[in-house]
């Protein structure tokens, strides 16, 4: 857990040799792990009340690049579907494809069996190596490498960070992620302030209203009121009410 905490690759390695324990265990730990978007930390410690790890935000990324060589990564894809059926015995589990109504096989790794037990009927994320048919659409999603439910709970963004800008938000900005009419991508919109932001997956729709987010303090808050018009003053103007520079933490 330590090894977790630190991003250490190689020492976690070294503390668990055998990759499926390794597997089984890192999975756990993303079960217990607070998503990008989360208020809150977990800190772990001994019998004697001292802290020997901690998981935040950043704890979930580091465990799935760690579980997924980068070359599966860059051949991998998120399909959301409807659960129909799943087979242990065989390892695979059936979802429909939402934009053509087909049942897709999906093939997974024993490690990621626990966390379908849980799952019900409803909307889930499959990524995995994406085999398409005749028509360009998926028929199979073999090395499976992650499964989860579709979470549309509100976001609630009270900082901003990408690159070298951070904002504090104030009041926090409350969005209702929503799918999009494939429901293959989460959306949230602002008319207040200009937002509309797609992604394949609730953290990368994190990271895109970031980037769109420091966007529009760049190019509006930070212009001249002069080189504006009408509209864009006005935005201008909600942002400055809603945002403040903050010191950038690493």
């Amino acid at each position: 857990m330590e090894r977790v905490s630190n991003r250490n690759t190689n020492g976690l390695t070294d503390a668990l040799p055998d990759e499926r324990i390794r597997r089984r265990v890192l999975e756990a730990v993303k079960g217990m792990s607070p998503r990008a978007d989360a208020k809150w930390t977990l800190a772990l410690h001994d019998s004697t009340n001292a802290p020997f790890a901690s998981f935040d935000g950043q704890t979930i990324p580091f465990v799935q690049n760690t579980l997924v060589p980068a070359a599966q990564r860059e051949a991998s894809r998120v399909v959301t579907g409807e659960l129909k059926n799943i087979d242990f015995i065989e390892r695979k589990l059936t979802i429909i494809y939402p934009p053509t109504s087909k049942e897709l096989d999906c093939l997974y790794d024993e490690a990621l069996e626990d966390l379908l037990y849980e799952r019900r009927r409803d909307l889930i994320q499959v990524t995995g190596r994406v085999l398409l048919d005749d028509q360009g659409s998926p028929r199979k999603i073999i090395d499976v490498s992650d499964i989860r439910d579709v979470d549309l709970s509100p976001l609630e963004i009270s900082t901003v960070r990408h690159g070298e800008v951070s904002l504090r938000v104030a009041p926090a900005l409350l969005l209702e992620p929503t799918l999009d009419d494939s429901q293959q991508l989460l959306c949230v919109e602002n008319d207040e302030l200009g937002i509309t932001v797609f992604a394949p997956t609730r953290e990368a729709l994190l990271t895109e209203l970031n980037e769109h987010l420091a966007m529009l303090w760049q190019e509006y808050a930070q212009a001249r009121d002069d080189d504006l018009d009408d509209l864009a003053l006005q935005l201008k103007q909600t942002l400055l009410a809603r945002m403040t520079k903050a010191i950038h933490a690493a």
